[in-house]
């Protein structure tokens, strides 16, 4: 209590305040993160810039405080819960936000300027007025029926053309798997799809998804993500829709909540468990893993990992927390603690607070 660590604002005092997205702004060194506070259908977003030279944090968009009390920075939208915010192809960013209560689901991206943190909605889940992936239902009571049933989970920018990736799960309306909605918001297609359909509609040969699809990115042309109900880490082709299973069935990897590629290395880093610090490397040519606060010393395996994690990685509790990979230095950043900012080297094993 009491201590602060990066100069300005902070959103630490804020009621339910945590870390939830982001990515890494190397033409100006900064972290882009997303950050929800408050509860329920009061939740709010707002977009915080840190400096990764010193730290140092700025407000750029949505709901904060100050001693006057709420205020709101920027024009456009509210965000409610910001889950994620990423960089698209061209020059905007693109926030992901969820509004609890709302009937029929409360799924939408925005696009953000990063110039002067102006929102605007791009796509509103389960409204007619944007692309929607059809339920297949053949019984429809309410419009709402009509569409799948978007997640709060998994988001991702196609860099290539700009599109979104989020998910969609209801074993009883619609099935499970990933959309793919234009940038444009007006068009909704299925990327993957499994489970029971009243229509029967498929998308993709392989092992069916169970829960929530969770951790995307796209690497050498495949979409990379976990699937929470059986720990399932698929390889999907986004093409066909095909799901190859490269793991089944936990304990490894303990974690699925984020995934990132690490081209140096050659391995996936995967973490977010709740109540836990486990931060997993799997490389998939050897299909081995890596668990950073237990795999000491097994130089045979991992050369680049001699020694285990220390620090406040080690201690504290990533959660469900987010995770970057900086290209430039190689060490990994983390959102911890729900409002913390924790880097860490993978080559020595030491971690340190970075901003609080």
């Amino acid at each position: 209590m009491g201590v602060n660590i990066g100069e300005g604002p902070s959103f630490a005092n804020f009621y339910n305040s945590q870390i939830t997205g982001g990515f890494i702004d190397y033409d100006n060194n900064e972290l882009i993160a997303s950050v929800q506070w408050d509860a329920g259908k009061e939740s709010k977003g707002l977009v915080v810039a840190y400096n990764m030279d010193d730290w140092s944090r700025r407000f750029i968009s949505g709901d904060a405080q100050d001693e006057y009390g709420h205020k709101v920075i920027a024009e456009g939208p509210a965000f409610f819960e910001l889950k994620d915010i990423k960089p698209g192809p061209d020059g905007f960013w693109y926030g992901f936000g969820y509004e609890q209560g709302k009937s029929g689901g409360g799924a939408r991206v925005f696009k953000i300027d990063p110039e002067t943190g102006n929102r605007s909605l791009v796509w509103e889940g389960r409204n007619g007025k944007y692309g929607q992936c059809p339920s297949g239902r053949k019984t429809i009571r309410r419009e709402t029926q009509k569409y799948v049933q978007y997640t709060q989970e998994g988001f991702a920018v196609d860099s290539k053309d700009g599109s979104f990736l989020i998910g969609f799960s209801n074993i009883k309306m619609g099935g499970v798997g990933i959309a793919r909605i234009s940038n444009d918001g007006q068009k909704c297609d299925f990327l993957t799809l499994s489970g029971p359909r009243d229509d029967g509609l498929k998308k993709g040969r392989g092992f069916d998804m169970r829960g929530t699809m969770m951790g995307y990115t796209l690497h050498d042309g495949k979409v990379y993500a976990h699937s929470s109900g059986e720990k399932t880490f698929y390889e999907i082709n986004p093409e066909t829709g095909d799901r190859k299973a490269i793991t089944r069935k936990g304990p490894k990897p303990p974690a699925w909540r984020h995934v990132v590629w690490d081209d140096k290395r050659e391995v996936f880093w995967i973490s977010g468990k709740m109540n836990s610090v486990t931060v997993t490397a799997y490389d998939p040519a050897k299909n081995k893993y890596l668990l950073a606060h237990k795999s000491c010393g097994a130089k045979y395996d991992w050369d680049w990992f001699p020694l285990c994690m220390g620090g406040p990685m080690k201690i504290n509790s990533l959660n469900y927390g987010p995770m970057w990979l900086n290209k430039n230095t190689g060490n990994l950043i983390f959102g911890q603690d729900l409002i913390g900012i924790v880097e860490f080297e993978p080559h020595t094993g030491n971690s340190i607070n970075r901003s609080f």
